[in-house]
């Protein structure tokens, strides 16, 4: 969603990661194998592109944490995303069913129950989150068949509202729990900053938990080579698992959404901020040119060569493509409407 004051790396941090978003979708649609594969494609697709949800939905979290949207504007942006989801799988049969619940939803979800959660519990202290962090993970370990399998037809499926109400909530591709913490952490980060938005590295002790989150990334990773395991994958066997996404994806999740917030606010990408204004609009448009062309990869028999170049310029196409569109149809957006219609409520 947009602030009412364009907050440049704010837009940058979307733009990269809707872009991650499309770069994973384009890399799921031109698959050129049927089996887990430890290649140059699996692991930057596991790996960069497993940060793309993290970051989506941290970044929403920052957005709800800076809004002052009434109870009425919250309602409608939550049917707003909860048909912006079930229009996402119409125009993408190939990879979701008509009632997946997914990030849309999950955003839906959290427009309701995350603003009356952070109006009571004050994250300035860190430790509130960290202590909301342990909870999930006692959970998640305690419990972790409630959490799903890594079966994809499981995490999708639509076959009877308990089941779609159980992916909502729990086993599906972005379930409340535990994806809920990312948002926290957009939460935290925001309350952490100052009306000036200081560097972030000046308000968190973040020096200490990235390089503690890069560590245990990097032992994880030699751990699986040594004893010849898959380090990060969607849904094998892994020890970085998206779905359902395990205590260790979390920590790696988490600290890459720190280390990409920090960097971009080092860092200017001014590149990227069209792109970033148009996150939402994008997000729900790429899905139409992938189910068209979706035979590609199977009918011209593609390689992994080709189907990684296929991959990364269908996903850069969409910088020139934000920055044109906002340049000549500056009005014609998902942003604009959900904008316009949120105001008028």
């Amino acid at each position: 969603m947009s602030q009412t004051m364009r907050i440049p790396h704010i837009d940058s941090l979307r733009g990269i990661a809707v872009l991650l978003m499309v770069m994973v979708h384009a890399a799921a649609t031109w698959n050129p194998f049927d089996q887990v594969q430890l290649t140059p494609l699996a692991y930057v697709v596991s790996g960069l592109g497993g940060l793309a949800a993290p970051l989506f939905v941290a970044l929403f979290g920052w957005g709800l944490a800076m809004s002052a949207m009434t109870l009425r504007q919250r309602i409608f942006q939550a049917t707003f995303l909860l048909l912006a989801q079930i229009t996402v799988n119409l125009t993408s049969p190939h990879l979701f069913n008509v009632f997946t619940p997914g990030i849309l939803s999950l955003m839906s979800i959290l427009t309701l129950a995350l603003p009356p959660l952070f109006t009571r519990i004050k994250f300035e202290d860190t430790r509130v989150f960290a202590l909301l962090v342990a909870i999930t993970f006692t959970i998640q370990r305690a419990t972790p068949e409630s959490l799903g399998t890594g079966i994809w037809s499981e995490h999708i499926a639509d076959d009877s509202l308990n089941i779609v109400f159980s992916n909502l909530l729990l086993t599906g591709t972005y379930p409340l729990f535990p994806w809920f913490v990312y948002a926290l952490l957009g939460v935290t980060i925001s309350q952490q900053q100052t009306t000036a938005y200081r560097s972030l590295m000046c308000t968190m002790n973040v020096k200490i938990t990235v390089v503690a989150g890069v560590v245990f990334c990097l032992a994880t990773f030699t751990y699986s080579q040594v004893n010849d395991l898959l380090w990060a994958h969607p849904t094998s066997d892994a020890m970085l698992t998206f779905f359902p996404a395990n205590p260790s994806f979390l920590i790696a999740g988490m600290t890459g959404v720190v280390l990409l917030w920090l960097l971009v606010q080092r860092f200017s990408l001014p590149f990227l901020n069209s792109t970033g204004k148009m996150s939402l609009t994008i997000y729900l448009i790429h899905f139409v040119p992938l189910t068209l062309m979706r035979d590609l990869s199977a009918t011209h028999q593609w390689g992994l060569q080709t189907s990684t170049v296929a991959v990364l310029l269908y996903t850069v196409a969409w910088i020139p493509i934000a920055a044109l569109w906002l340049r000549y149809r500056p009005r014609a957006s998902a942003e604009t409407l959900l904008r316009a219609i949120r105001k008028s409520l």
